[in-house]
C-alpha cells in the first residue's frame, strides 16, 4: 500500500450510504493502510455497518444543524485535517461532494482534481485519470506539493465491493 491514511467524504441515500461512497471506500481500501470517513448528517450510527464493511475503520460524524452539507463539511474537514493529517481525501463528483471539495480547496489552499475516473498510487505518487474531449482522451494528473491531496471522482468509476470489515467506529466531530 502506498498511502498511510485516506479519507472519504461520505454521503447517504436515506439510511444507507450512497453507492458512490461505497465505491470510493472500496478504492481507498486498495491504496491505503487506514480508511476513514467524514459524514455530515445525523444518522451516522445507521451507516457504520455498511461503511465498515466497505473498508472504513472510523466515521467522523458532523451534525449539519440547519446548514448545507458542503459548507458544514468543508469547515469540519478543515479542522479534522489539521488534527489528523490524511494523505488523500476523496469526494464523489456529486452536488454535495463538489460543493464540499471546492470550499475545502480554498480553505486549505490546495489544488483539487475533479471529474476523475481512475486513481492510482505508486509509492508516494498519487495520480488521477480524467476523461477529456468528450471522453475521447484520458489525461493522467499526478499530485505534487503538500498533502492532503483532494480529488473528486465520478460515480461508477469503481466497483463497490464489501471487504468484510467490522462496523466503523463513530466519533462525533464539530
Amino acid at each position: 500500500m502506498g498511502l498511510a491514511k485516506v479519507w472519504v467524504f461520505a454521503e447517504a441515500e436515506g439510511d444507507k450510504p450512497a453507492t458512490s461512497t461505497l465505491e470510493l471506500l472500496t478504492k481507498a481500501r486498495e491504496v491505503a493502510d487506514t480508511v476513514e470517513c467524514v459524514y455530515v448528517g445525523t444518522n451516522a450510527d445507521a451507516l457504520a455497518g455498511a461503511l465498515g464493511d466497505h473498508g472504513a475503520t472510523k466515521v467522523y460524524a458532523v451534525d449539519p444543524g440547519d446548514g448545507l452539507p458542503g459548507v458544514i463539511g468543508a469547515a469540519a474537514l478543515q479542522e479534522l485535517i489539521t488534527a489528523n493529517a490524511p494523505d488523500l481525501v476523496l469526494f464523489a463528483q456529486t452536488y454535495d461532494g463538489r460543493d464540499a471539495v471546492a470550499r475545502l480547496s480554498v480553505k486549505l489552499d490546495r489544488p483539487v482534481i475533479t471529474n476523475g475516473t481512475e486513481l492510482t498510487v505508486e509509492g508516494d505518487a498519487v495520480t488521477v485519470g480524467t476523461a477529456i474531449f468528450g471522453g475521447n482522451t484520458l489525461v493522467d494528473t499526478q499530485f505534487a506539493g503538500e498533502r492532503p491531496y483532494l480529488a473528486a471522482i465520478r460515480p461508477k468509476s469503481f466497483a463497490a465491493e464489501p471487504g468484510g470489515g467490522a462496523a466503523a467506529a463513530v466519533e462525533a466531530a464539530a
